[in-house]
């Protein structure tokens, strides 16, 4: 049992058995690793969410009718990036000219030249990534441009963040057409994302 110690006119507890001892001692260095994992993570997750990562626009199918912008922002893994282009094929299919980017101060930000936008970003924390909502702040006016909003994450329930750029998106005249969802823990998310871009006609 851990009774109480005097030492030097204060009382200190520490367990009076060898095996209670140890075992404290491995309580408190996991409690301590455990706080500096969260603060590691802390700092990554604040850096996943605000970087703004610079790309050149990539074109697909160069003589579709009309032109489609796709800006996403990319996240730890690969996956916000493969299912804005898996959403991009899918839109190429259908008959649209397709430039996709990352979300910067580089990305296009007159969005009058263009027929439908896309804005795509990871979600960690329940939060919307920094970049695209910057991205969505440098553009004033959208000029009732029909949107639609993916939100990629990497667990089982779809994630409730698009209403949040929707409003955003709506405050600055855009024109929400859709919001969609996609999860690494479905296995066929990919091939939903590029379904569901060949759904669009010009």
């Amino acid at each position: 049992m851990v009774v109480p110690r005097l030492q030097g006119g204060k009382v200190k507890f520490w367990p009076q058995k060898k095996w209670m001892q140890i075992v404290l001692v491995v309580v408190l260095v996991l409690i301590v690793v455990f706080v500096a994992f969260m603060s590691f993570a802390g700092l990554l997750l604040s850096g996943a969410l605000s970087r703004e990562v610079i790309s050149e626009i990539e074109v697909m199918n160069e003589d579709g009718d009309e032109t489609a912008l796709i800006v996403y922002q990319p996240g730890f893994s690969s996956f916000s990036s493969d299912a804005s282009h898996a959403f991009a094929e899918g839109l190429a299919s259908s008959g649209w000219r397709v430039e996709i980017t990352t979300a910067s101060s580089e990305a296009p930000s007159d969005p009058s030249g263009y027929s439908l936008l896309t804005l795509a970003y990871p979600v960690y924390g329940g939060t919307v990534g920094t970049a695209i909502v910057n991205y969505v702040n440098r553009i004033s006016d959208f000029g009732g441009i029909d949107t639609v909003i993916i939100a990629t994450q990497g667990g089982d329930e779809p994630s409730l963040t698009i209403d949040t750029l929707k409003q955003q998106l709506q405050a600055a005249n855009g024109e929400f057409l859709e919001g969609l969802t996609f999860s690494t823990a479905d296995t066929s998310a990919l091939e939903s994302a590029q379904q569901a871009g060949s759904n669009i006609t010009p």
